[in-house]
């Protein structure tokens, strides 16, 4: 079934002296990675020390002609491989771009190099052929045609934008380009030649067959039975048998029922389980017991050679304190437990809604260091919130700082002798570098929706609860049912395209090309939205059926649902521009207000 296999480096798999090219089979669905996994994918690298490890493809060679270069049809991996392709061209551009001295025979070779990696030097075209799906294949073409003048191209696709290509390639070349916190530029040619060096020595599992019906039965094995060690595997084999070999008072089924705790404690997600394992050493390696020399950051390449130093260490010390530690983790992340007031439930899951994993590091150390009253605990989570959702909205400090910023606020909190909210809050001010209220106004005035959905379910369903929300009525607007959100943001002005007739008249006196610019312009702002549990009943309707909509028991489901959110909404006789504006305004007001920091 398998005809080869080896783990090769991105700089023979992308080699500028083949002639070996990728090709996505049609039929397949379009590139869907989003801005979590380009930045995942550009820190693992960055923060690598080279060869970083990123998984495995699955080939077929298509290409019957034995004298000629291989065509592989690429089954498994397009993600993958269609992310490294934009990344490796964002670097070709930044270093085309900021090449200072053009004479310099040495620099002009490592551009052709890299310049053939992604493109087929013999016949001038990409070397990786994506699907056809929507609009994937022009998209990648056209991105490929301004930066490379030999690959041609017809007329740049509509709305290109708005997919996730062109966003893609956008994103690496805007974080090439992006500046420090003293306005400099974070890289320089230098150190983006550096990063080149990092991701040509990234790896990838090649996998070849020889049939679809192979590949298939592959694909269906390494994703249901051939599941790797995973870092958590081999630091639990790590503890269980330095402990077995060291300390003859416990048994080995007493240690595995300890560390089966520790795990049941951070939930069955191997995620989660990784990232205590980094927040525990983040949070506590101010210690000298804890802290591991060439180590000042856990990161995912390094954190089995932290723990394997810290088992080696004192085997029995690092156990006990990982117990401890998922004890108090567990309370934070798995908070619907009786011991829990109401309102402390209530911050906890809004730091979960709000995505701010980093809090989760400094409410770890601050359990350790403070005797913590829960409203002192309430308090933090509040300003950890306020602080994570103004950080969404503006991309203010950028994701890669997070953790560095709250190690650093940690040391500070550490030189406390008690617990001080106003004197936490000025190190979290001054050590997390939120963005201030002018550039938080800007964005939440932007286009919301499309920038960031999550945030904007944050800011909408914050704002209904701090007007409505008592001891007696709560509503959980992140509720699930089989795992789809209840509640979800609905366009007031409808957000397809195919704008109905009825919106048509409203806002363009039926001029079909304004209305099309008005929608492209301000359906996605805050004034444009609102939350509804019914969103597929009320769908493209017009306003006056959204207002008025009701289910079968005569309970109203549209702008009548009861919400202060459609207070503007449920009784106006038109939608337009001015109203969006007008409403966008209030809201804005209102989450400055709600998230003062």
């Amino acid at each position: 079934m398998i005809q080869n296999t080896s783990n090769k480096p991105l700089s023979e798999l992308y080699s500028a002296d083949n002639s070996v090219s990728y090709h996505i089979p049609k039929y397949q669905r379009e590139y869907i990675w989003g801005k979590w996994n380009w930045e995942a994918l550009f820190d693992d690298i960055e923060e690598s020390e080279g060869g970083h490890f990123m998984g495995s493809i699955i080939c077929i060679n298509v290409q019957k002609d034995s004298h000629k270069a291989a065509e592989l049809e690429l089954v498994d991996g397009q993600q993958r491989m269609t992310t490294i392709s934009l990344f490796y061209l964002a670097i070709y551009k930044y270093l085309k771009e900021n090449l200072v001295d053009k004479s310099d025979m040495n620099i002009q070779l490592e551009l052709l190099s890299l310049r053939n990696r992604i493109i087929l030097k013999e016949a001038n075209n990409i070397k990786l052929i994506p699907s056809y799906t929507n609009s994937n294949l022009e998209d990648y073409k056209w991105i490929f045609s301004q930066e490379i003048n030999e690959i041609k191209a017809p007329k740049k696709p509509k709305f290109l934008g708005n997919r996730q290509i062109s966003r893609a390639f956008n994103y690496f070349y805007s974080r090439l380009n992006e500046l420090d916190e003293d306005k400099n530029p974070a890289y320089s040619f230098e150190s983006v030649q550096e990063l080149l060096k990092k991701l040509n020595s990234a790896t990838l599992v090649k996998i070849d067959v020889a049939t679809h019906a192979d590949a298939f039965t592959l694909f269906e094995t390494l994703n249901n039975r051939g599941v790797p060690l995973s870092a958590i595997d081999l630091i639990k084999n790590k503890l269980l048998g330095h402990l077995e070999k060291t300390n003859s008072s416990t048994k080995i089924d007493e240690n595995f029922d300890r560390w089966n705790q520790i795990i049941k404690n951070l939930t069955d997600e191997y995620n989660v389980q990784e990232r205590f394992l980094r927040q525990f050493y983040n949070a506590f390696k101010t210690d000298v017991i804890i802290e591991v020399e060439k180590a000042p950051k856990a990161l995912r390449s390094n954190l089995i050679r932290i723990y394997e130093e810290l088992i080696n260490r004192n085997v029995d010390e690092i156990f006990n304190r990982l117990e401890e530690a998922s004890e108090i983790y567990s309370k934070n992340i798995q908070f619907e437990i009786d011991d829990h007031s109401d309102e402390l439930v209530h911050a906890l899951r809004n730091l979960e809604n709000v995505n701010g994993a980093d809090g989760y590091m400094l409410l770890l150390f601050m359990a350790k260091h403070f005797d913590l009253k829960e409203s002192e605990k309430i308090e933090i989570i509040n300003l950890l919130c306020r602080y994570f959702i103004r950080r969404n909205v503006t991309d203010t400090p950028p994701t890669r700082d997070l953790t560095n910023y709250f190690m650093d606020i940690i040391v500070e909190v550490n030189s406390l002798e008690s617990y001080n909210y106003s004197a936490i809050r000025s190190i979290i001010l001054e050590k997390g570098k939120p963005a201030n209220d002018i550039i938080f106004t800007e964005k939440l005035k932007g286009d919301l929706y499309e920038e960031n959905v999550g945030a904007t379910r944050y800011i909408l369903s914050s704002i209904e609860l701090a007007e409505t929300q008592t001891k007696e009525r709560y509503t959980n607007f992140y509720a699930r049912n089989k795992n789809i959100f209840v509640w979800t943001v609905e366009h007031i002005l409808p957000q397809g395209e195919n704008i109905p007739i009825e919106w048509v008249d409203m806002i363009a006196n039926g001029d079909k090309e304004i209305a099309n610019n008005i929608r492209k312009s301000y359906v996605h702002k805050l004034g444009n939205l609102t939350l509804t549990g019914y969103n597929s009943n009320l769908s493209n309707l017009s306003l006056i059926k959204k207002q008025e909509r009701k289910n079968n028991e005569g309970k109203y489901i549209g702008f009548k649902n009861g919400l202060m959110l459609n207070e503007l909404v449920k009784d106006t006789n038109s939608w337009t521009k001015e109203n969006i504006e007008q409403r966008t305004d209030e809201l804005v007001v209102k989450a400055i207000e709600l998230f003062k920091l």
